[in-house]
């Protein structure tokens, strides 16, 4: 049995693994319904608060469905690193914003119409206190550098097989932002997953983007960066 490699592809692909079952499914969670041609009137997401009211909701991205993310079934599903300096990279594995969020709303987006599984992106908005959004940006950015070598997650004991980690061009939006890879290669594939971090004021949005069946990495569309930013009341164009 290879129950550590089965181990890290959950680590990698569990909050994916939201976003086709909630855009995939036929009934029940309303919550889930598509945006997509001949689909049903779209639920209307929670706005309780003002991080609640800058999600997206459905409509919001031509082209995709938009639904509620598990914040508490994020918080269930711990993943350790085998190396302290990459426990922050690590807790985006298991869907966890950066320490010290005081509220996290996550949605979960998939292409309209495609056969499930495939590919989906998360979108997670934490607000953060006072200094709080700049110092999780920078501890991203500093583990992303730290762990270039790579690390192995840790779930229940059973260590995973390793992550590689790869830096990528940031997309210079927002008050400050990176963008980074994640991926492993279990079953030989070599895909990846993609990591955007841009932090609005005291708020940082964290898309990550996946295809749940390895076949094939999947870039966050930009699409649903504009979409975002726009909601936040953010420039979408490039810092100067």
């Amino acid at each position: 049995m290879h129950i550590p490699q089965r181990i890290a592809g959950f680590a990698l692909l569990a909050p994916l693994l939201l976003v086709t079952a909630c855009s995939g499914s036929s009934g029940g969670d309303t919550a889930g319904a598509s945006t997509g041609p001949g689909a049903t009137t779209p639920a209307v997401l929670p706005a309780r608060t003002a991080l609640e009211r800058t999600a997206l909701v459905p409509g919001d991205v031509p082209g995709f469905t938009v639904t509620a993310g598990d914040a508490a079934g994020a918080a269930a599903d711990a993943t350790a690193a085998d190396k302290r300096a990459c426990q922050p990279l690590a807790d985006l594995l298991s869907g966890r914003p950066p320490a010290g969020a005081k509220e996290t709303v996550p949605r979960a987006l998939a292409p309209a119409g495609q056969k499930m599984p495939g590919a989906g992106v998360t979108v997670t908005l934490s607000a953060y206190g006072s200094g709080g959004a700049q110092k999780a940006v920078a501890a991203l950015r500093t583990a992303v550098h730290a762990c270039a070598a790579g690390f192995k997650p840790v779930i229940g004991g059973v260590t995973g097989v390793p992550v590689a980690v790869a830096p990528r061009p940031a997309l210079e939006l927002g008050d400050d932002d990176l963008r980074f890879a994640l991926g492993f290669a279990a079953g030989g594939s070599g895909a990846r997953q993609d990591f955007v971090v841009i932090r609005t004021r005291s708020t940082v949005s964290i898309f990550r983007g996946a295809d749940v069946t390895l076949a094939k990495s999947y870039d966050v569309p930009p699409a649903v960066v504009t979409a975002q930013l726009k909601k936040l009341g953010a420039p979408v164009t490039k810092r100067r």
